[in-house]
């Protein structure tokens, strides 16, 4: 055993411990079928749940041509800890091509455990097509939150 073993060993233990909780993710397919704009899901990662969606195919607002559709998404935190959330939403026709997208999520803070909330997912600017919806696919990534923080930049040596 060379002797860098020991210590490579050594770092790669110590930085297993030290990694804080990753972020997870799913993404599910879904067929287009809501009913007055609801369509019941079911996707969940580190106990954060997304049982429903509502769709608004919306408007376009003038002069700048921007869209009001939307989606509002209601996810449950039902996990132990805090969780950061995030949210991606892709819409495609019967051919399978893209005809909105957009993301959602915290913007400030984290998702208390045992709480509940809507983040929506505005489609902006790639909307024109969405009455011709088929399918749609949903994102979901969480990281929990609290523990201790770990930092990764190394400490500074003192210079002799």
């Amino acid at each position: 055993m060379s002797k860098r073993s020991p210590v490579l060993l050594a770092a790669l233990v110590a930085l297993s411990v030290a990694v804080p909780a990753s972020a997870q993710l799913v993404t599910k397919k879904f067929d287009w079928s809501p009913v007055n704009g609801v369509q019941k899901v079911d996707i969940q990662v580190n106990d954060v749940v997304i049982s429903q969606m509502k769709f608004d195919l919306g408007d376009t607002i003038a002069p700048i041509r921007v869209s009001s559709a939307k989606a509002s998404v209601r996810v449950d935190n039902n996990s132990e800890m805090d969780q950061e959330v995030g949210v991606a939403v892709a819409v495609f026709d019967g051919e399978g091509n893209l005809i909105a997208a957009g993301n959602g999520g915290n913007k400030v803070g984290e998702l208390n455990h045992g709480e509940r909330e809507e983040f929506t997912v505005r489609f902006s600017y790639v909307y024109r097509n969405l009455h011709s919806a088929r399918s749609f696919l949903v994102t979901l990534e969480t990281k929990p939150k609290g523990g201790k923080k770990t930092k990764w930049a190394p400490k500074p040596t003192p210079s002799s």
